[in-house]
């Protein structure tokens, strides 16, 4: 498949995703005789612990562990501190690592510097507020990134002047 056909595959993937509407259930839907229901689904399942129970939903834990941003809302929202069963989805996405690490566990996240070593931006963000020194796993990706990324990690992280 040349870049075209990539190309042309993702936009039809997209447009698909734009089209497939879910349905958001009704406030009445969020009772406790529809918790099972609430459980299969992430969105369903943090919503319904953050804004319902105001607390831990372990039964809606499962399917919201499959979900990097759910996982990490729930985590800060919620639980306000470690969700490891969210882990391994959180550490796919480099956005997610690098909130979770910075605003959830206040310092380093092994498992998702490989996600984060990999964008530029979160690897310089990372080095800067979670590590406060370098990041070698994201310096490659720095330092193939736009100038200003290159330019903000050598004066705020490695203090060159």
């Amino acid at each position: 498949m040349n870049a075209i056909d990539e190309i042309k595959a993702t936009f039809e993937k997209q447009k698909k995703n734009e089209n497939e509407v879910k349905t958001i259930p009704t406030d009445s839907f969020y009772r406790k005789e529809n918790e099972e229901a609430i459980s299969q689904d992430a969105e369903y399942a943090y919503y319904y612990a953050r804004y319902v129970l105001e607390n831990r939903f372990e039964l809606g834990e499962k399917a919201i562990s499959q979900d990097a941003y759910r996982s990490y809302c729930y985590a800060l929202e919620v639980l306000k501190g470690r969700f490891e069963l969210g882990e391994k989805a959180i550490s796919q996405s480099a956005e997610y690592a690098y909130y979770y690490a910075r605003y959830v566990l206040n310092g380093r996240f092994e498992l998702g510097e490989e996600a984060i070593s990999k964008n530029a931006e979160y690897s310089y963000h990372y080095a800067l507020a979670v590590l406060k020194g370098r990041f070698e796993l994201g310096e490659e990706a720095i330092s193939q990134a736009v100038v200003y990324w290159s330019y903000y990690y050598a004066r705020n992280v490695l203090k060159l002047t």
